[in-house]
């Protein structure tokens, strides 16, 4: 009983210790990470962020364009002297995150979208917004003092609750902070749209950036759900930011330049686009593993893509059974003095998969790779996994299939390696698509311009939506738009 008496006084005390005055609003709020802890740990996660996406450093331009418009927006931040670092991704995501401390990013596919600094500026102010407010740093906290109200909880309980409930309470702890709340993003809105207007960008980017995203909601794409994951519904917060800017208009912040299209646009000529990045290139429904050498062609009714965190992923578009098959990079150093087939099947084993048996698969040019299969229970019932391993220098590249359940019959993995091969020089030499620059002529509708762009003019309303139109709008004579050579599918 002396332990439950000690555990409200304990985390009041606790909760006392991290009241702190927040740097962007003024107000004093719960907080018990202190800065040096979120530098520390953006310094950390960062160097994972870069290793599971990349830096596309193609064009040198576009990076340094991102730093200026960053460091730009920074100073004039309620917290300037924070280590700030802004980061391009190499990703066909249309996202921008953000880690304590002041660590930054845009992936490819947001710059691909946005049509002017200004609309930059408001993605970025966004997201240092969130460093400002130190929005992680609360999550953070909140998810410490849930643990560590767990903790006294299975003290309280005895050692079989801890047993018994702890890795779940854990798991659930981290899930329940990945998003940002609604008035976190609300605020990161505000006050991203204020530091853009100190920081002399016409605060209309913002909104016009919000718009972007409200089009793009309308026919959500596969690369557009990490973003709408951690974001809100951009249509409720555009009323909010027109508000703001009217706000910033009285206080003076008039006057400020029209964001520039032209010269954005201009920057974005010769960017990989589609699907595509530096190493994985996916034309014509076929992957080419420029790094590996390998060349795979995805059944079809497939959807090839680039994998958060994967080197490349692919399942059926259409089918009511959930089936993937991904590719995954894993450094020797991971392996942990074990072979590279013993090091995968002791990490499923302590996944709680079974063990099935092993079968063999051969590519088109001949070359031969054992397959394990796995199984094993989750919520959503029972689930087969086939895998195999790719060594590759100092890393190695982990395929893996996941079905509902176990063929003794078929071996889906097989079947997708037997519609490979390997061989290095014809992968090397497959070129990513490109946006292209060009001028909308007179008459010209956005079917005509997407024939330009892609071939295909089905994809007329996502060009006019790269360019930052609705597909009734017509496209104005001597508008620079961006055509690029294939477009992120579904």
């Amino acid at each position: 009983m002396r332990t439950a008496r000690l555990a409200t006084p304990i985390l009041l005390l606790l909760l006392a210790a991290g009241c702190s005055v927040n740097p962007a609003t003024g107000q004093r709020e719960f907080n018990i990470v202190s800065e040096g802890q979120e530098i520390s740990m953006g310094q950390e996660a960062h160097r994972e962020v870069v290793k599971q996406f990349g830096v596309y450093d193609e064009k040198p331009a576009l990076n340094r364009t991102v730093d200026d418009i960053g460091k730009r927006l920074a100073a004039q931040s309620d917290r300037p002297n924070l280590p700030w670092h802004f980061t391009l991704l190499d990703t066909p995501m249309i996202n921008a995150m953000a880690l304590p401390g002041g660590y930054i990013y845009v992936t490819r596919g947001m710059m691909e979208r946005v049509n002017s600094e200004a609309e930059l500026a408001g993605v970025i102010g966004h997201e240092i917004a969130h460093v400002t407010a130190r929005h992680a740093a609360q999550r953070i906290s909140r998810a410490q003092v849930a643990q560590f109200g767990m903790l006294l909880g299975a003290v309280i309980a005895g050692p079989q609750a801890t047993q018994q409930y702890g890795q779940l309470a854990e798991l659930a702890v981290s899930l329940l902070f990945q998003r940002y709340s609604r008035a976190q993003e609300t605020q990161a809105d505000l006050i991203g749209t204020e530091y853009m207007a100190e920081a002399k960008y016409n605060p209309i980017g913002a909104e016009r950036m919000l718009m972007v995203l409200q089009r793009l909601d309308r026919g959500r794409t596969s690369s557009l759900d990490r973003y709408f994951m951690s974001h809100p519904d951009p249509t409720r917060r555009v009323a909010d930011v027109r508000e703001k800017i009217t706000e910033l208009a009285a206080k003076g912040f008039t006057g400020l330049p029209e964001p520039d299209r032209d010269s954005y646009v201009r920057q974005l000529d010769g960017v990989i686009t589609g699907n595509s990045t530096e190493n994985i290139v996916i034309r014509n429904n076929t992957i080419y593993d420029r790094g590996h050498g390998l060349i795979i062609d995805a059944p079809a009714g497939w959807a090839p893509t680039v994998g958060d965190g994967m080197l490349f992923t692919m399942s059926p578009k259409n089918s009511r059974q959930q089936m993937v098959f991904q590719a995954q990079e894993v450094s020797t150093e991971q392996l942990q003095g074990y072979n590279v087939q013993d090091a995968v099947r002791r990490r499923f084993q302590e996944m709680g998969l079974q063990y099935v048996g092993s079968r063999q698969a051969a590519t088109r040019s001949g070359d031969r790779f054992p397959i394990d299969v796995w199984a094993g229970q989750t919520e959503a019932g029972r689930v087969g996994v086939e895998t195999t391993q790719f060594p590759h220098g100092d890393h190695v590249a982990v395929f893996l299939f996941v079905a509902p359940g176990v063929s003794q019959s078929q071996s889906p993995l097989g079947d997708i390696l037997q519609r490979s091969e390997i061989n290095p020089q014809r992968a090397r030499s497959v070129e990513p698509p490109r946006m292209k620059i060009g001028t909308v002529k007179r008459g010209e509708t956005w079917s005509d311009l997407a024939r330009r762009a892609t071939g295909n003019a089905g994809d007329a309303e996502t060009i006019a939506h790269i360019n930052g139109y609705d597909l009734k709008q017509q496209p104005p004579p001597g508008l620079t738009v961006k055509l690029p050579q294939d477009v992120p599918r579904a």
